[in-house]
């Protein structure tokens, strides 16, 4: 009943300004978020329930507004000269008509030949201009606002701007019909169309060439509601103002410009229409904004081919909550955005290529790459919503995807990033030598990735699906999902192919573990810092055939404390930590076919959880732990590779069995009871250095721990059987599981780790 009224209400009120040139205006948060004439609306009718959507019937088609996206209604008359009396100028190739029924109120309008000057002291007076002149111009000085309305007109000026609008006053601009004007090269003035004061714009269309410098030159603030402007060609800016613009509807093409599509000193703003911007010049931008860039609406496309350009570049902050942005960037060194303040995104589309390179550029005697990159922020970037398409094709060497000077925070957004070129070394001066690699996400500050869908592909040398921190911010931390949030919260998945980068070569020695040189290695996911996984589902793959591709890798703490994880490595160990690993929680599983399954360079903690751990041939292993303080206190985990390290007997809390057994072997562990613990099929053994003992041939060592393993209590452990029915998670059978054939044997557990011979030697 309630939205019956408000339906009839807004009809109604729709009826009455019908005869009338009345505009219906949605907004939400002090923007104009749609905009329509009321004569061209046909039904307003809202469907569903709370919070309902509004459906806007027109002749182009229906619109759908949710309530939520819009907070007021308002009805405006269309920027048009009022009724009564108007000035009329009407162009005659050399000459010009005038009617001008204020000559004696204040209004002056004075011809030489096509040469127009209006002086006005009157308020609000109304304009027409119309007609055609090869050779004409059109000055305007007013002490008050007034209304000037192009009606088809074609003005070309033989020396100075087409339209001169001097006085710093407001000036309504209506477009009937389609108006043409172009000003000379040699003009004084900046502008083809020039305005001192505040310009509002709606209605038809209007074609602008630039000659001397830009298309449209405004001093105050330009709000467009409505119409078309086409900006043809110009010297240097389309559009170029010293306050702000504001965005509302309509239609604007940039087709070339000399310098910067939009250049303003003030803040942008975009709530609806459609922009197409084209500059190929070097060093431009699409858009240039001193102040806050904001787009809630609309649809932005920006093209750019000249070396070191940009799509958007804001001195400020730039905000994104709805609308389209397209940005194709081909030149070398080119940003999508290049934002010097804070990147907040909470909606939209944004579809970004970036196909230019990197470039070396010198810096006080050392080589710098300067990356061709989709989106650079030099402090903060935080996104909470939107759509992102990120292209980075094999032309775009070493280019970056979305990088942060500062922090950067993803929580709900959908991604989908694609980096493609090779990454490179170079000589950064005398025999110092750096090399610059690809990453789809990219921040010297700490990373948090919260919430979304995400998927990221690196497919060039040294490429990286994350990457945080340098050797500048060796602290900077990554962490992905929310403490206690679910595995459909978070959902990432990045895969990497492409192979390492030799920096510098070295000698090494010949065995497993050889090599030696510095290398730039690509990594699904690495942080400089801690890095922690609290929840999500997160899926890695590494397929590159040299080592140093780790799928998820810390230079300092790793810490696991839920989510769903899998990691695949053909080549290095899936999940990497310098420092300390700590595992308190979670699914895991985590394979290489050619290096341990789990490694940890200092400390291992294994506390709660389920992990699968697949390492190689001996000397690899399932659980790799250098500096022997291997602490096992909770948790089910299977460990299985040529080798393992042995848990530290005086600090673990919970037991555990290290099997030897075969490759390929399926094992069940039971209790005195019968009851079944573990149903395990264990992986074919590859890659590895062939060290004799068990790993080397096809022996396998199985590291396996439970909660229900308890000291002082034996076990039958059963292998070389088959296993029939249940069900299969990477080997691991669970349900109603049949364990058939095989030899057995029993132990008894009074240690914190009990050796057991399953079918294999004692290495």
């Amino acid at each position: 009943m309630k939205k019956t009224a408000l339906t009839f209400a807004i009809l109604l009120g729709c009826i009455g300004l019908y005869a009338q040139n009345y505009n219906m205006n949605l907004h939400r948060s002090g923007s104009v978020t749609y905009q329509k004439e009321v004569n061209e609306i046909n039904e307003i009718r809202f469907q569903g329930s709370q919070p309902a959507n509004m459906l806007i019937n027109t002749e182009s088609g229906t619109t759908t507004f949710p309530i939520t996206q819009f907070d007021s209604i308002t009805f405006n008359l269309q920027e048009e000269p009022p009724a009564g009396d108007t000035v009329y100028i009407t162009y005659n190739g050399s000459s010009v008509n005038v009617v001008n029924p204020f000559s004696n109120s204040g209004v002056e309008v004075s011809t030489s030949g096509a040469t127009v000057t209006v002086n006005s002291t009157m308020a609000n007076v109304p304009y027409v201009v119309s007609g055609s002149s090869s050779n004409g111009s059109l000055t305007m000085y007013s002490s008050s606002s007034f209304y000037l309305a192009l009606s088809s007109l074609n003005l070309t000026s033989g020396s100075t701007a087409a339209i001169n609008l001097a006085s710093n006053v407001s000036v309504t601009l209506a477009l009937r019909g389609t108006s043409t004007i172009i000003d000379n090269a040699n003009s004084a003035l900046i502008g083809a169309l020039q305005a001192a004061g505040s310009l509002t714009i709606s209605g038809g269309t209007l074609n602008v060439t630039g000659n001397a410098k830009h298309g449209i030159a405004v001093e105050g603030t330009m709000t467009m509601n409505s119409g078309t402007i086409n900006i043809l060609g110009t010297d240097s800016d389309g559009i170029h103002g010293s306050s702000n613009l504001q965005w509302n509807g309509g239609t604007l093409t940039i087709a070339s410009a000399g310098s910067d599509g939009l250049d303003f000193s003030g803040t942008v703003t975009i709530a609806n229409g459609n922009l197409s911007i084209n500059t190929t010049a070097e060093a431009q931008r699409g858009i240039k904004v001193s102040g806050l860039f904001t787009m809630s609406g609309g649809s932005l496309g920006i093209n750019t081919s000249g070396t070191d350009s940009k799509g958007i570049k804001a001195d400020s902050d730039l905000n994104i909550t709805g609308g389209t942005l397209t940005i194709v960037n081909s030149g070398d060194m080119s940003k999508g955005l290049k934002v010097d303040g804070a990147i907040n995104i909470s909606g939209g589309t944004i579809d970004i290529t970036a196909s230019g390179s990197t470039v070396l550029e010198s810096v006080e005697g050392q080589n710098v790459p300067s990356y061709c990159s989709a989106i650079k922020c030099d402090t903060d970037i935080n996104i909470t919503g939107g759509t992102f398409t990120i292209t980075l094709p094999t032309t775009n060497h070493g280019g970056k995807g979305i990088s942060a000077d500062g922090n950067l925070t993803i929580d709900g957004a959908t991604m989908h990033i694609t980096t493609q070129g090779n990454g490179a070394s170079y000589t950064v001066s005398g025999s110092t030598k750096d090399a610059y690699t690809s990453a789809c996400l990219r921040s010297d500050g700490n990373m948090s990735i919260l919430s979304g869908n995400l998927t990221l592909i690196s497919s060039g040398t040294g490429g990286k699906g994350i990457n945080v921190g340098d050797d500048d911010h060796t602290t900077s931390t990554l962490t992905l999902g929310t403490e206690g949030g679910t595995d459909d919260g978070l959902i990432l998945n990045v895969t990497t192919s492409g192979e390492r980068i030799t920096v510098s070569s070295g000698g090494g020695w010949p065995g497993p573990g050889g090599g030696g040189g510095d290398y730039a290695n690509p990594k699904g996911i690495k942080s400089r810092g801690n890095l922690t996984i609290n929840s999500g589902t997160v899926t890695v793959n590494c397929t590159q055939n040299n080592e140093g591709g780790e799928c998820i890798e810390s230079k300092a703490t790793l810490t696991i404390n839920g989510g769903n994880i899998e990691t695949y490595s053909k080549t290095d160990d899936p999940i990497n930590a310098r420092t300390n690993l700590t595992i308190n929680g979670g699914t895991v599983y985590s394979h290489s076919d050619n290096n341990d399954g789990i490694d940890s360079n200092g400390t291992l903690f294994l506390n709660g959880g389920f992990v699968i751990s697949n390492g190689a041939r001996q000397p690899e292993e399932g659980f790799d732990c250098d500096n022997n303080q291997f602490k096992i206190t909770g948790g089910t985990y299977i460990g299985t590779g040529g080798a393992t390290s042995n848990p530290t007997q005086n600090v673990c809390t919970q037991p555990s069995l290290k099997i030897n057994t075969q490759s390929g072997y399926a094992i069940q562990i039971l209790k005195s009871d019968g009851t079944v613990i573990c149903t395990y099929q264990c992986p074919t053994l590859s890659g590895g250095g062939g060290w004799p003992g068990p790993g080397g041939g096809s022996g396998l060592v199985m590291l396996f721990t439970d909660p229900q393993l308890q000291t002082g209590q034996s076990y039958t452990v059963k292998y070389n059987g088959t296993i029939s029915g249940g069900t299969n998670w990477n080997g691991y059978y669970t349900g109603n599981v049949t364990y058939s054939g095989g030899q057995s044997t029993t132990v008894n557990v009074n240690s914190m780790v009990t050796t057991v011979s399953a079918g294999g030697g004692g290495w």
